[in-house]
């Protein structure tokens, strides 16, 4: 026989589970969509809930959480970044890396709107995000104030990754690649015209609907292959070799005494320079005559 507490204990007990809540709460930099179930009911999408909010709701109920507010997207050489860094190819076929950050802002608008294929969404198109893009890649935390999962990388990767990728290869073939690495011009058009290019393909990738925002697109200087460093490096050595011979040439002829005076004051001065680095020594002479110097060995 149970005793009168142990049954009042189990009456309270059970009381408890029926009445019991979750209080989801939002930060200010996040929104969240709540989705109602049980062990007798389906998954059904129940409200949206704003930033900087705290509701009392039913235990069985769950939440995704979404960014609301400005987000990056980095990509290049490194730890801790979104992406690897992308190639594209020049006007004169040579292969650059790109790497950068692309600021964005993922659509949290909530109110029902109806799709291109003609499905309603009593969630807006947060949850058109959620339930056809998001949700397969996992990307949501379930609770409030948290990182996003690992999945969200993987998802930034393959929809604003694949844009930025084609933009920057469209764009990269209408310049040579000397152009977007020494013409600051060249690569501002570049950048602007990347960024001009990125909302049409996104859009292509999620069915026409604007579910992210591109707000600036920033690209590094490309990285070139080593041969074109090698390449630049010494061109601009022998740019500089030739100025140097120019100015020597003109020196020379304004100075007194013509070409030959200033060769002969050219050598006094090598002379001089390798006295002072201890690269000669000055050998003692008889009074009156010409000063020896002597490499040392």
């Amino acid at each position: 026989m149970i005793r009168r507490p142990a049954v009042l204990a189990l009456g309270l007990a059970a009381l408890a589970t029926a009445t019991a809540c979750t209080i989801p709460s939002t930060t200010a930099s996040e929104v969240a969509l709540q989705y109602g179930g049980g062990p007798l009911d389906s998954r059904a999408y129940v409200q949206c809930i704003p930033s900087a909010t705290k509701q009392v709701n039913d235990i069985n109920d769950t939440y995704v959480y979404y960014p609301a507010g400005q987000r990056d997207f980095t990509f290049g050489d490194g730890d801790d970044l979104d992406s690897a860094a992308l190639t594209s190819t020049t006007q004169d076929a040579q292969e650059i890396k790109v790497s950068g950050t692309v600021k964005f802002t993922l659509n949290t608008d909530c109110a029902e709107f109806t799709d291109p294929s003609g499905k309603k969404w009593p969630g807006g198109k947060l949850q058109y995000f959620h339930e056809l893009i998001a949700q397969k890649y996992d990307a949501a935390p379930d609770e409030g104030g948290m990182q996003m999962k690992e999945g969200w990388s993987g998802l930034l990767r393959n929809y604003i990754g694949a844009a930025l990728d084609r933009a920057t290869d469209n764009e990269a073939l209408k310049y040579p690649w000397l152009k977007l690495y020494t013409d600051t011009a060249s690569k501002a058009q570049w950048e602007k015209d990347v960024l001009g290019q990125l909302p049409a393909i996104l859009a292509s990738l999620t069915q026409g609907v604007d579910l992210i925002t591109i707000n600036s697109v920033l690209l590094q200087k490309p990285g070139i292959q080593p041969d074109l460093v090698q390449g630049l490096t010494e061109k601009q050595a022998a740019e500089l070799r030739a100025q140097a011979v120019d100015v020597d040439k003109r020196a020379a002829e304004s100075f007194p005494g013509g070409i030959a005076a200033y060769q002969l004051y050219q050598q006094q001065q090598a002379v001089n320079e390798a006295i002072k680095s201890g690269k000669v020594q000055v050998l003692p002479v008889p009074q009156g005559s010409p000063v020896i110097v002597s490499p040392i060995k």
